[in-house]
């Protein structure tokens, strides 16, 4: 049935990862500028040290980021074990600076096997359309000029491969086996550090719906009569005309022309998720949130699938139906689950990103 159902979106063939790079970039999420930045790390601080019979430790740094524009400093929370063994990691952009929060729960984080380091992506820089805060100025310092200039999502993209750059300087990272994590917007900024940085293995992208993880062709974002989106209601997905008009600092200018026809001429979101592979991705749409379109979330998944297929990996784990709550396909390269939430980056998603991960890990 969900083969059938794909059918009907008429989407482009998958292309090369490279020409798929390029679409997106050009067309979708603008480009990064040539910039050499250094890092630095300063004035760590121990929150707590009692997780995990004392094994890990919750601390924050200073970290800023420097170039011959200026510099920009911002605080990065970290939770590593303390055993001097290696440990998988996952950096999780976050919408909050302080740890804990609902959607970074360390409590029970840190009864796992895995490290984490997490920032509050307004931190980095504001989101709005004002391109002369955090990290934007060193960027852009004449701010952008032309219609492929990189939007925020682009720069939030930058800001998690730095962070990655000094998280491999860590005794106890295992780099093969690093995670980006992210809910809604943060979700297609995670899909978007996959595509652009390999050293990523796994991707773990949360809610993110339009512009994300789920394809637009076909798509179900109808508003209702007052022309709200509203989030009880089934099958009101968001579309890029939405996203344009309320929140356009995402993107590069030339995805504005895509405003009225809804979706890309020749590329779709399968593109996005298409470009890590052979590395994994695990996409998670939940039960009440019907503005990030979950059949189009599923669907993405399927039709992506299809690049790790020509690879003689696996895609999507087969199934013919619409996952319910509850239900999950981790067996393949590419993951998917509903989680019987609202939008939202629960505890229970935390779970089976986890678990995800630990299925496909490097030994």
């Amino acid at each position: 049935m969900l083969k059938q159902e794909l059918k009907k979106r008429n989407l482009p063939p998958l292309k090369s990862r490279e020409e798929m790079m390029e679409i997106l970039q050009r067309e979708e999420y603008g480009y990064l500028p040539e910039n050499n930045f250094e890092i630095s790390v300063s004035n760590e601080k121990l929150l707590e040290s009692r997780f995990d019979k004392g094994n890990v430790a919750l601390t924050v740094v200073d970290f800023t980021l420097t170039n011959q524009y200026g510099s920009h400093t911002f605080p990065v929370h970290r939770m590593l074990h303390k055993d001097g063994k290696k440990h998988p990691l996952v950096i999780y952009t976050n919408f909050h600076t302080a740890v804990p929060n609902n959607y970074f729960p360390t409590e029970e984080l840190s009864e796992t096997e895995f490290d984490f380091i997490t920032f509050n992506y307004t931190d980095v820089t504001s989101d709005d359309m004002d391109f002369t805060t955090g990290i934007a100025p060193l960027i852009f310092p004449n701010g952008r000029q032309t219609d492929t200039d990189c939007g925020k999502i682009m720069m939030w993209a930058f800001t998690n491969m730095r962070v990655l750059d000094y998280a491999l300087t860590l005794p106890g990272t295992d780099a093969d086996n690093v995670a980006i994590a992210g809910h809604s917007r943060l979700g297609k900024t995670a899909l978007v550090t996959g595509m652009m940085d390999e050293r990523f293995s796994f991707v773990c992208s949360n809610n993110a719906g339009c512009s994300g993880d789920a394809i637009s062709r076909g798509g179900s974002g109808l508003p209702d009569e007052k022309g709200n989106f509203a989030v009880e209601k089934e099958f009101r997905g968001e579309t890029i005309d939405f996203m344009i008009d309320v929140i356009p600092q995402w993107f590069c200018k030339n995805y504005y022309k895509y405003k009225e026809q809804n979706y890309g001429t020749d590329f779709d979101q399968h593109f996005l998720l298409a470009s890590i592979a052979p590395r994994n991705v695990c996409v998670n749409a939940a039960e009440l949130d019907f503005w990030a379109d979950q059949k189009s979330e599923q669907l993405c998944c399927l039709a992506a699938g299809e690049m790790w297929e020509n690879m003689g990996l696996t895609g999507m784990q087969e199934c013919d139906h619409y996952l319910e709550p509850r239900e999950s396909l981790l067996e393949g390269n590419v993951g998917f689950f509903m989680s019987p939430t609202m939008h939202f980056m629960s505890r229970y998603a935390w779970g089976k990103y986890l678990e995800f991960i630990r299925k496909h890990r490097h030994n």
